[in-house]
């Protein structure tokens, strides 16, 4: 996940942090606002991506130092739609009884606010995992045009069903059935569609580049699936390198927690590695040809110009870094980094800006730009990003909170969280295990510092901070550095 467009604008709704001021009359002129999100996109995937980077990368403003506080589907996209940590969302899993879509109240999510406030809003693609499974297929609140990928047939790229506003419709296994293309042609025809006396917001979300869901063998077992590109797309990338970082195959692993441990990567993992990816750039090649479609829908219908547009992804993807095969959850930086490129309203093309940020923060951000309002009683725990446009230092010494819980082979849930600066990052597992690293000059991650008297103040401090943000709720979540930089490497 190279780029990622967004619309992201200053809130000062009740409890959440806010970078500078803003007039309680709502903005003069409205912005549409459309969010297209991938799933488990990795950064390195968006150079492939020439018609994204064209439109949104070139003409947007680039956070180069963007991660998601949950690596997992469901707790990641609630975040976004709430604006909290998923400890406040109460969703950690993407299944019950932690997790799925039934956990989070969907009474008070970015739509409603957004629905009460005058926006006509559209869904159009994935939702929280696990919606519709049961067979209730009506828009949840919030939604004017709704398009909803039916769990569990949302991870089929052909053969899948929709809830088309609340009627079941079904695709079959043609070319014009490819799940992104679909979803591509209903977000243009929404577009089309939308009031014009209203203002737009609509995010776009298709399955791609996910893995689809695993086939049986004639014996039983799950066949190594990979992600599904369309038809005209299947080889195009054969033989593109498979990235292989310092991290890769990590040789010495013993300086990281033994929840992690896994054996070398063999021939037969690399193999399957390397169609992965491949099938997994491939699929991205619909996904770009739907950003195209999108951009050129808001120009037809003279909304483009009046518009903030994001590209993002939910989390990204372990491709054998430290040795772990295409997964997510853990907190190391394949999993949480994602880019994050915002075009229209201040986000100035060609901008780049390097402080921490994460999808915490978008939810008050497109609050701030639309003027839309959650409840009072209702707090949030990101901050705006329209300030730090404006102040790029505004950011620089702030800790962001990532978490994670998930169930091991016997059923026991493991908690794992860590605070990440734009230089640090401690990682603090359930069993004690501790893991600092130094961003700049390992980015990858390779070696843990945890153990290295030198840096004792930093590592306290960064502690310190993390036993705040584990259990925060809006203002305390700020996660600002508690000592100066001096004596200890802090920052």
């Amino acid at each position: 996940m190279a780029v990622l467009a967004g619309l992201v604008v200053l809130a000062a709704v009740g409890g959440a942090m806010v970078v500078g001021r803003r007039d309680a009359a709502l903005p003069r002129s409205r912005p549409d606002v459309v969010v297209i999100m991938t799933d488990d996109q990795t950064l390195a995937s968006m150079r492939f991506l020439p018609r994204t980077n064209r439109l949104l990368g070139a003409r947007g403003t680039t956070f180069t130092d963007a991660v998601v506080s949950f690596p997992n589907c469901c707790p990641s996209r609630a975040t976004f739609l709430t604006g909290q940590y998923a400890h406040n969302t109460g969703v950690l899993d993407n299944v019950a009884p932690a997790g799925g879509f039934a956990k989070l109240d969907s009474s008070e999510t970015l739509p409603v606010w957004l629905q009460r406030s005058g926006y006509w809003t559209a869904s159009i693609g994935k939702y929280l995992n696990g919606w519709g499974q049961d067979g209730a297929i009506q828009p949840p609140p919030g939604w004017n045009r709704w398009f909803g990928l039916i769990d569990p047939t949302t991870y089929s790229y052909f053969g899948f069903q929709a809830s088309d506003q609340g009627r079941r419709v079904r695709f079959a296994n043609r070319p014009q059935d490819y799940s992104t293309d679909v979803v591509a042609r209903t977000a243009v025809s929404a577009i089309e569609r939308a009031p014009s006396g209203k203002p737009l917001f609509m995010q776009v979300t298709p399955l791609a580049p996910h893995v689809q869901t695993p086939e049986r063998a004639t014996n039983g077992k799950a066949i190594l699936s990979t992600p599904v590109p369309a038809p005209r797309d299947k080889g195009t990338m054969a033989g593109v390198p498979l990235p292989r970082p310092p991290s890769f195959d990590e040789a010495d692993t013993s300086d990281k927690s033994p929840q992690i441990a896994r054996p070398r990567i063999g021939a037969r993992d690399l193999a399957y590695l390397r169609r992965y990816w491949e099938a997994e750039i491939e699929s991205l090649q619909a996904v770009d040809r739907l950003v195209e479609s999108v951009v050129g829908a808001l120009e037809r219908s003279g909304r483009l110009d009046r518009s903030v547009v994001m590209f993002t992804s939910d989390n990204g993807l372990f491709h054998g870094e430290h040795r772990i095969r295409t997964a997510k959850f853990y907190l190391y930086e394949p999993a949480v980094r994602v880019p994050l490129v915002i075009r229209g309203g201040p986000f100035a093309a060609g901008r780049r800006i390097g402080a921490p940020v994460a999808n915490v923060d978008l939810a008050p951000t497109i609050l701030d730009l639309t003027g839309a309002r959650p409840p009072a009683s209702f707090t949030q725990d990101g901050r705006s990003l329209v300030g730090l446009v404006r102040d790029p230092g505004a950011l620089a010494r702030r800790g962001v909170l990532l978490e994670n819980q998930y169930l091991l082979p016997d059923g026991s849930a493991r908690r794992t969280v860590a605070i990440r600066t734009a230089r640090w990052k401690l990682i603090v597992w359930d069993d004690g295990w501790e893991e600092l690293y130094d961003l700049r000059a390992d980015p990858d991650e390779v070696t843990s510092l945890a153990r290295d008297p030198a840096l004792a103040r930093t590592k306290a401090d960064l502690r310190a901070r993390l036993e705040t943000l584990r259990r925060c709720r809006g203002r305390s979540c700020e996660g600002w550095q508690a000592l100066p930089s001096s004596g200890g490497r802090g920052g």
